[in-house]
């Protein structure tokens, strides 16, 4: 209903708004926020915004690194619908009195929608198979990761792969941020301080994957890269037409426009001569905004012209859009204006950047990017960027997870022990805990702060950590299955309302925002404040144990309640699993990274409450012997040829039995279905 708001269209800015069926009002990223967007402004226009937080005010400008114009929202119906605003351009959202209006900076208005049912994960299906669907990540790319800005040379991250190995500490995969490089420059490697045969060893002894950043600037002056790019052509311009010169962490920058048809080929050459010197596993795509230190231009070579911003009639946020990014009248290919392309800029580096290692013939090889636009997850994968120690940013992280499920990207995950300010030791232990089970674990930290990896904070975060990195890859089989499953549309890591979107209950902002499942299965409920160490776990109308002692909670036909558990540290945080479902794991005595885990497992199986005199429960189990093989994995995707299902009916012998059962299993690749009947002994007098 757009009969509510003016509608204006110029050249440089439109204004259109409806009226919300509801509060209940989700999306429009990227930001640091709760989970359901409150009365504010929420600009859109990617933003190197370190530490940024949106709660929603009458100014807006608090956006971070991606641009998601797409929100989703519960109808009287207590139907879902999405509405996309197909729009680059800049923007504010403004969310007042049960009315949505956009701000727009020019461009098209391009609105599209989906009508959903009472389902969010079928509502958000359509939008996610619209973009293209998500891109399934290696599944080396579940295990831990551990990184650190500061790093001096090979020696130090040597060490602390030995010192993740001598306190049995899982990990897969070591990071470096731009240490590595010489003087800040990309596509090169100090070759001093990180040796490249040494390097090469290292990671061949330890089992290990190596993934370097990668920065947007390319430094001027007398290095390989700026040269090859400056013959070739393919940097972004100026009013003027000459190379924009910005400048990030090596000096003076320009910029590679992806949109030109050089591009492509002297990516790829890049990439290639770096990976000839240095095999690497996954490539970081940082500072993607495109980001810059000064605002628009900073050329000290020749004269360079305004920014464009004093043409438009508004500035979404208060600001400029050329604050710490690039002049808005900046030319890309085809004479197109940055003002219009600025959006899209990380869509195209990793549309690019995937391309390049398909043409290496480089299938396993994980992506992630700082900035984004709607449709990149078909490419690559985001993480939350740059947030403070705190339990704030921990606890945003929990909706910012939530919020990019709708844009399409199940993968995701925050710098655990959070990137800047020093990391106290309950910090992060209770971020390992709820690290552990985001689907993307990393810890990451700036150069500038105390060492966080997780044997150097005392105990507490020592143990803890040791327990959470097993439990996960005790699970981690049976989580990448879940996302096998989704075959490019859909999440695992979810909201209560989900599950339950016809419970008020669930929309309230500590469960909303708080509590956690994983697909349908599992609950978590991370502790998220300080000096807390028991959690109250909303049980919504359903069947629940707790998952470590399979110990009923709540029947189906029960009052929902409220379950008190005590969550200390050096354990696992709370689990519940849902009656009806089945979960497998593995034992972890040895493991240390993926490669390590078996195709041996045990199912953990949930029942129903009895149903015409037997007990059920539903689940499936990938079939697939080596998790290393991508063509094995995406043909079973496709096809769904691999996914085992297992039905289990549990009929009662005598008088009472434990709902919770394990079964011995290994998986093979014969069968389609599981057929498990358990006969359980009921013990009199209870």
């Amino acid at each position: 209903d757009s009969t509510v708001n003016t509608f204006v269209v110029t050249r440089y800015f439109h204004e259109i708004g409806t009226k919300l069926p509801s509060e209940r009002i989700f999306g429009i990223g990227e930001r640091a926020a709760k989970f359901q967007l409150k009365n504010g402004v929420y600009t859109m226009w990617n933003k190197d915004a370190p530490g940024a937080i949106d709660y929603g005010d009458s100014q807006g400008g608090h956006q971070t690194y991606g641009q998601h114009p797409v929100y989703m929202v519960q109808e009287q119906s207590k139907n879902f619908h999405i509405v996309f605003m197909r729009t680059s351009a800049p923007a504010d959202v403004v969310i007042q009195d049960g009315k949505l209006t956009y701000k727009l900076v020019g461009g098209p208005i391009n609105l599209l929608f989906w009508i959903g049912d009472e389902s969010p994960e079928n509502t958000v299906k359509m939008y996610h198979n619209y973009l293209g669907g998500h891109y399934l990540q290696p599944f080396w790319a579940f295990g831990f990761h551990i990184s650190r800005w500061g790093w001096p040379n090979l020696a130090k991250i040597m060490d602390v792969a030995k010192n993740f190995k001598d306190n049995e500490l899982p990990l897969d995969t070591m990071w470096s941020d731009i240490d590595y490089m010489i003087e800040k420059r990309d596509f090169t490697i100090d070759n001093d301080r990180y040796p490249p045969e040494q390097f090469r060893n290292f990671l061949k002894e330890y089992n290990l994957r190596f993934v370097p950043i990668v920065d947007a600037g390319i430094a001027v002056g007398d290095n390989d890269a700026f040269k090859e790019g400056q013959e070739r052509d393919v940097y972004i311009k100026n009013a003027l037409g000459k190379n924009l010169v910005g400048q990030v962490w090596p000096g003076y920058t320009t910029y590679v426009d992806f949109s030109h048809p050089n591009a492509s080929d002297y990516w790829f050459d890049m990439i290639k001569n770096f990976r000839d010197i240095l095999p690497f596993g996954g490539l970081w795509l940082d500072m993607n905004e495109n980001a810059n230190f000064c605002n628009g231009e900073c050329n000290p070579y020749e004269e360079t012209p305004d920014s464009g911003d004093d043409d438009l009639p508004h500035h979404p946020g208060g600001l400029f859009p050329s604050h710490k990014t690039l002049s808005i009248n900046a030319r890309h290919y085809d004479n197109v204006t940055e003002l219009f392309w600025h959006g899209l800029n990380a869509l195209a580096e990793n549309y690019v950047t995937r391309n390049v290692l398909k043409k290496l013939g480089l299938r396993d090889v994980f992506i992630l990017s700082r900035a984004s636009y709607a449709g990149q997850s078909k490419y690559s994968t985001i993480w939350f960027g740059d947030q403070g120690s705190s339990f704030e940013y921990m606890q945003l992280s929990v909706s910012q997870a939530f919020s990019f499920n709708i844009f399409g990207f199940p993968f995701t995950g925050a710098d655990i022990c959070g990137f800047f300010w020093d990391a106290q030791p309950e910090l992060c232990a209770r971020w390992m805990q709820l690290g552990a089970f985001f689907p993307f674990a990393r810890n990451h930290n700036a150069n500038d702060s105390r060492d966080q990896e997780p044997y150097v904070l005392g105990d507490d975060v020592l143990i803890t950590s040791q327990v959470s990195l097993k439990a996960r890859y005790s699970l981690l089989k049976w989580y990448y299955s879940k996302f096998v499953e989704l075959n490019g549309t859909g999440t695992v890591f979810r909201p209560l309302m989900w599950q339950y979107p016809q419970d008020d209950v669930v929309y309230l902002e500590n469960i909303l925002n708080e509590q956690i499942l994983i697909s349908d299965v599992l609950m978590i409920t991370p502790v998220l404040r300080e000096g807390q160490t028991i959690v109250w776990a909303y049980l919504p109308q359903d069947k629940w144990y707790n998952f470590k002692n399979g110990q009923k909670l709540q029947g189906s036909k029960d009052t929902p309640l409220y379950h008190e558990t005590y969550a200390p540290l050096r354990e696992v945080l709370p689990i519940f699993m849902r009656g009806g479902t089945i979960v497998y794991n593995q034992s972890t005595e040895g493991v240390t990274r993926v490669t390590h885990l078996s195709n041996e497992f045990s199912l953990v199986i949930a029942l129903t409450d009895e149903v015409n005199g037997k007990y059920l429960a539903k689940g499936k189990i990938m079939t697939i012997n080596d998790y290393q093989d991508m063509d094995n994995i995406e043909a079973c995707q496709r096809q769904n040829g691999c996914l085992l299902d297992i039905d289990v009916e549990a009929t009662i012998v005598d008088d009472t039995f434990t709902p919770v059962s394990y079964t011995h299993l290994r998986a093979h690749e014969t069968g389609r279905n599981l057929v498990c009947r358990l006969l359980l002994e009921k013990k009199k007098n209870k």
